[in-house]
């Protein structure tokens, strides 16, 4: 005689084998419904985080000291977009960034990442950038 692997009592007919949480158990008519048939083709596919790609080398980030944004962005931006009578949202989408991104910009508490401010001036059709004279 068995017993139920689920409540523990003793199974005076006909055991039932069901698939709990991914275990084969040998139950009772009545805790069979917690399970999945034993017919039940269980996933053996090992669940977890897929393996990361491979890193393809590209050319080394070199630094270039000879442009720098000017030192007025958040204004020059700021006029710009008022006077195209744009919100921070309708520029957001134009430029498919964050209006909230924009307005931290604007407000001169963040700076640009270089494709963010290339796309600022291509938009707006304005120079962002200014070359440095770094003879010494």
């Amino acid at each position: 005689m068995a017993s139920c692997e689920i409540c523990g009592i003793q199974i005076l007919e006909k055991a039932d084998r069901v698939y709990v949480e991914g275990n084969l158990l040998t139950v009772c008519k009545s805790c069979s419904k917690r399970g999945k048939p034993s017919s039940y083709q269980q996933n053996t596919q090992k669940i977890g985080f897929p393996r990361p790609k491979k890193i393809v080398k590209t050319e080394k980030i070199t630094f270039d000291d000879t442009r720098i944004l000017v030192s007025n962005l958040s204004e020059v931006i700021r006029k710009s977009r008022m006077t195209r009578g744009l919100t921070h949202e309708q520029l957001g989408l134009a430029l498919n960034e964050r209006a909230s991104l924009l307005r931290k910009i604007e407000s001169g508490s963040i700076k640009p990442d270089e494709e963010l401010a290339k796309k600022l001036e291509r938009f707006f059709r304005i120079p962002l950038y200014t070359e440095v004279d770094t003879s010494d």
